[in-house]
């Protein structure tokens, strides 16, 4: 019969019974200055500090691209026949980029400029040029589906009825 041994992890402990942490390496990806705070004062990583939060508003503008951009697949996606899903996803192709353009001063405070340190102005114009773009799209695939009136005919029920230049009337007999 096969002798059974029992498992044991041994980290090299010195005769007290203390481990030395100094010859226990460190597992695989760990990295101690990972969890440590770095310090943000100075005046070389003030310029640096900067710039990354000029970065982050950038990044808050075209951040907007891929949900745009996923929008415009899904109404590209739902066809051009006039069905309940197409239209949902038409009139919410509409509706979001009409209330994000409306509501970009939320996404880009003035507090964020940091009293006029950060530009803000180009981000908040990019993020509502990319809405614009959406809102093109939606509009476009509006005009797919026949839904907006861009033909004459489609105004007939608004012209007024032409007055009649003759009459006629019912049938009269003449003289059998």
């Amino acid at each position: 019969m096969a002798e059974f041994r029992k498992w044991r992890v041994d980290f090299d402990a010195n005769e007290t019974g203390v481990v030395d942490k100094r010859r226990v390496p460190d597992p695989p990806g760990y990295e101690a200055s990972a969890g440590r705070e770095v310090s943000t004062s100075g005046g070389a990583r003030g310029g640096a500090d900067l710039a990354t939060k000029q970065a982050a508003v950038n990044g808050r503008a075209y951040g907007q691209l891929k949900s745009v951009a996923f929008l415009c697949f899904i109404m590209y996606m739902s066809g051009s026949q006039i069905h309940l899903f197409s239209i949902m996803t038409t009139v919410s192709g509409i509706y979001q980029p009409l209330m994000a353009i409306v509501n970009s001063e939320k996404m880009f405070p003035e507090e964020l400029s940091e009293g006029g340190k950060l530009n803000i102005l180009y981000p908040r114009l990019l993020y509502c040029l990319i809405q614009a773009g959406g809102l093109a799209f939606a509009l476009w695939k509006l005009n797919g589906m026949g839904l907006l009136p861009t033909h004459a005919s489609d105004y007939v029920s608004a012209l007024a009825v032409p007055r009649a230049l003759e009459f006629s009337s019912g049938g009269v007999q003449l003289g059998v």
